[in-house]
């Protein structure tokens, strides 16, 4: 056998095994989208208590996470679902969390439950929000709140429903969010809330 001969069986082989090893990395990544895509089906039900389709059904924690401070001597930082936000003090900050709602386009009615401990406060977080977002009228209807945060729902300038608490002294404070499936809403998934940490009482989403 010719030296051209042996190198064209080894280019030939080596070609063979690429192609063997690509079908190998192509059904390996195939089998590792679907194992995420049970995990992520696993992780949206595993804190639901009830039918996820009917009324009356419970989402823990759709949101959690913790401030440290938003500025002054307790510095900027947080975790979880919150971004670290300089203010400039860490006091009398509001947390904001839009809802995956507008007026402009959807009517649905919606019930969360903000619960934590605000250490900087010496107090127990334990609000309920309740509304209905009404697109025929483009209006936030039938609020209801109740708490120790002083706790709203409005509509920002861009037509979002939002919910704001308000925290004497933000220092050390946790939360996280639970949802119920009420009347004509639905049962909001982990990653639906969006939040912003502000010295305003309203602040606008995009």
């Amino acid at each position: 056998m010719s030296l051209e001969t042996s190198i064209a069986s080894l280019v030939t082989a080596a070609n063979n095994l690429t192609t063997v090893v690509n079908g190998k990395i192509g059904a390996i990544n195939l089998t590792m989208a679907a194992a995420v895509a049970q995990f992520n089906e696993w992780r949206s039900l595993k804190d639901v208590e009830g039918d996820p389709a009917a009324l009356g059904t419970i989402r823990r924690n759709v949101l959690q996470g913790h401030v440290y401070g938003t500025g002054g001597p307790y510095g900027s930082t947080a975790q979880g679902d919150f971004m670290s936000t300089e203010l400039g003090s860490s006091t009398n900050v509001y947390m904001h969390f839009k809802v995956p709602l507008n007026v402009n386009a959807n009517s649905e009615m919606f019930w969360f439950n903000i619960k934590g401990y605000s250490y900087g406060t010496a107090k127990i977080i334990e609000e309920t929000l309740v509304g209905y977002c009404y697109q025929p009228s483009r209006v936030l209807q039938n609020v209801s709140t109740f708490g120790n945060m002083t706790p709203a729902v409005y509509v920002d300038t861009s037509g979002n429903i939002v919910m704001r608490i308000l925290i004497p002294n933000i220092y050390y404070t946790t939360v996280r969010v639970d949802t119920m499936r009420v009347g004509n809403g639905r049962l909001f998934n982990l990653g639906d809330l969006k939040t912003k940490l502000s010295l305003s009482d309203t602040v606008v989403f995009s």
